[in-house]
């Protein structure tokens, strides 16, 4: 949430923690399975691919609440998941209806296998509506913010994965998804429409065409991934690593769009550790992530599925979606220090980060100046935001957090139902 939006949005905030914390007093909708093992979850909807992202239910029955849903952005999100609570012998189905305090909205029906032949198998099929208003700026590591616009998407996805427990801790799986989207101008009101500063083609400036705005895009991909998780959460502040590397391949089916020739080999990778430092009231955690997104032949990439930097996760202090290139590269480096514990599990912390980053790469033009420029790695690219704030750490999974990250830019207040990274 960012400083300009946080007056408008403290309310939502406020009422939507205190639901949260309430309900929560009830149960968290964990298995002991789950508990001991996080890579399993059962009863949450924790997946790894195409995206990572973890619903983490609240409640028991066969109607919860969650909290989740949404990347970034979208500030505090949640809604209801309807759920067939292991009545059906092996499978479970799911519902999950998601908005957020800006009026994004998520519907998802999910099918999931806990046990394909054995219990360390795993199998999840689920589709997606989505709708959502999100920040653009522009491509390459150094378009001003003058530019700043923002654009609707309409996503449907059809998806299904696979996955196996090799060991308690690591966990490899593949998957395929079918992905159809529209874009449209978005709905904030106190910025240019996008269309005023982008092209739809490439008949006005290079550096200004934005692949994929204005159509209707289908794009299928595959890919696989593998995850070794010691994080421990079962005391105090979050110990232990995390390895988590992701490859996949996209292609762009046929349209009638201006520009329908999309595809691109895509590889990510995710490092995480939380170290103790001097004992149990204070940890050192350290984030490293990188994401290449290589076009294929002459393919494009769509603007909005370009990696980005900016945002809660993605160096603190800028604007969510502020940069986008084909590549991105981050590093975060955090100090938590707990200041009041009430339990082995909650307490206060107060917490203090330096984050960085950088993107690059462009396949838009191979002789437009601007588009050259935002092809190489490079010192001068790199964009960095430090800033503090404070966490309750409520369970093992769900903290409120209140985090303030400034940068050359401009100062954000970011308000999360998160243990951070």
């Amino acid at each position: 949430m960012t400083a300009r939006n946080s007056r408008r949005g403290i309310l939502a905030t406020c009422a939507c923690l205190i639901f949260v914390f309430e309900f929560q007093n009830s149960a968290i909708a964990q298995s002991n399975a789950q508990e001991q093992n996080a890579l399993s979850c059962l009863e949450s909807t924790c997946r790894n691919i195409p995206n990572r992202e973890k619903l983490t239910a609240v409640g028991h029955g066969y109607v919860r609440g969650v909290v989740g849903g949404f990347e970034q952005g979208a500030g505090i999100d949640g809604g209801a998941q309807f759920t067939t609570n292991n009545k059906i012998p092996g499978i479970t189905a799911r519902m999950n209806l998601l908005t957020s305090t800006r009026f994004d909205r998520r519907v998802d029906f999910e099918t999931f296998i806990p046990a394909v032949g054995s219990s360390k198998n795993h199998a999840d099929a689920w589709f997606s509506y989505m709708r959502r208003n999100t920040n653009f700026f522009g491509i390459g590591p150094r378009m001003p913010r003058d530019f700043k616009t923002d654009f609707g998407t309409e996503l449907r996805s059809v998806q299904a994965s696979f996955s196996r427990d090799l060991t308690p801790f690591l966990q490899v799986g593949v998957y395929a998804q079918f992905v159809d989207t529209n874009t449209f101008r978005g709905r904030n009101k106190t910025d240019p429409p996008i269309d005023a500063s982008f092209t739809t083609d490439r008949t006005g400036p290079v550096s200004q065409w934005a692949p994929g705005l204005f159509e209707n895009t289908q794009i299928a991909s595959a890919g696989g991934f593998l995850l070794y998780d010691r994080r421990d959460n079962e005391s105090g502040l979050t110990r232990g690593v995390q390895l988590y590397g992701r490859a996949a391949t996209y292609d762009g089916l046929p349209n009638h769009g201006a520009f329908a020739d999309y595809g691109w080999n895509e590889a990510e990778v995710d490092l995480r550790a939380y170290i103790p430092v001097g004992g149990d009231r204070t940890s050192i955690a350290l984030r490293s992530r990188g994401q290449l997104k290589h076009p294929k032949r002459g393919s494009q990439i769509p603007f909005y599925d370009l990696s980005w930097l900016g945002g809660r996760n993605f160096v603190r202090g800028f604007e969510t979606y502020r940069y986008r290139a084909n590549n991105i590269l981050m590093g975060s480096v955090e100090l938590r220090q707990t200041i009041y514990a009430n339990s082995p599990i909650r307490g206060f912390d107060l917490i203090g980060f330096v984050d960085t980053g950088q993107v690059w790469g462009d396949n838009r033009s191979t002789t437009d100046p601007t588009v050259l420029e935002n092809r190489h790695f490079s010192r001068s690219n790199w964009r960095t935001g430090i800033g503090g704030g404070v966490q309750y750490r409520r369970s093992r999974n769900i903290a409120a957090r209140l985090e303030v990250g400034r940068t050359n830019e401009t100062t954000l207040i970011y308000v999360s139902l998160t243990r951070g990274f």
